[in-house]
């Protein structure tokens, strides 16, 4: 999509070896929040996210993870000054976007099979997009239905709006419709489905969106 755009993916299902070295490059903020989580598998993907994403950006910014100082929006999307970038994460698995000179959202899902994906796009997605989703067999039904909320999500994501203030009044069904890896242009923004440049598992959903 773009020259300067790096895109990344991380288990997060890691060893304890591996938790206790991310550790040490977490600010005493985000080891205070990782604290907070009672079940320790949670405790351990926010450490493997939080800690893979200082070593990618100290990778860019030539300096070392434990160095990097984040801020945050008045929504909480952390940001560093002189590069842009995003992560998302579910389940075991968190990928990131990291790109210098333009701001970025990048969405992540993993697909339940449990979720009543009929419900929710009836109430929160417009109608030709609903139309797509409940034109297809079950199996497809629920790729379409994630791949159109990472879609929204990793809109609202870049554009700092927050996929509440969009679900309902940006229209991704032509993506849907699309082959993975192609581009819509929506508002000075283009939206990509992602696949096969992070070789995203097929029980998962990923989508990106770069200020074009």
């Amino acid at each position: 999509m773009f020259s300067d755009l790096q895109l990344y993916q991380a288990r997060l299902d890691i060893s304890e070896i591996e938790v206790d070295r991310l550790w040490q490059f977490l600010s005493e903020d985000e080891r205070s929040r990782a604290n907070k989580f009672k079940a320790k598998h949670l405790k351990q993907r926010f450490v493997a996210a939080r800690g893979n994403l200082r070593i990618m950006l100290a990778q860019h910014l030539s300096c070392e993870p434990n160095e990097i100082n984040f801020s945050y929006s008045d929504r909480g999307k952390p940001y560093v000054e002189g590069i842009y970038f995003n992560l998302a994460h579910s389940q075991d698995l968190a990928v990131y976007a990291i790109c210098s000179d333009r701001e970025v959202g990048i969405d992540l899902e993993y697909i339940d099979s449990k979720c009543d994906v009929d419900s929710i796009a009836e109430r929160y997605f417009l109608p030709a997009e609903q139309k797509i989703i409940q034109s297809l067999s079950d199996r497809d039904k629920y790729l379409a239905f994630y791949q159109a909320w990472t879609l929204k999500e990793s809109f609202g994501k870049a554009t700092g709006q927050g996929i509440a203030n969009i679900l309902d009044s940006i229209d991704v069904s032509l993506l849907l419709e699309m082959n993975i890896g192609e581009t819509l242009q929506i508002e000075g923004w283009k939206l990509q489905l992602l696949s096969t440049e992070l070789k995203i598992a097929p029980s998962y959903a990923a989508a990106l969106c770069v200020c074009d």
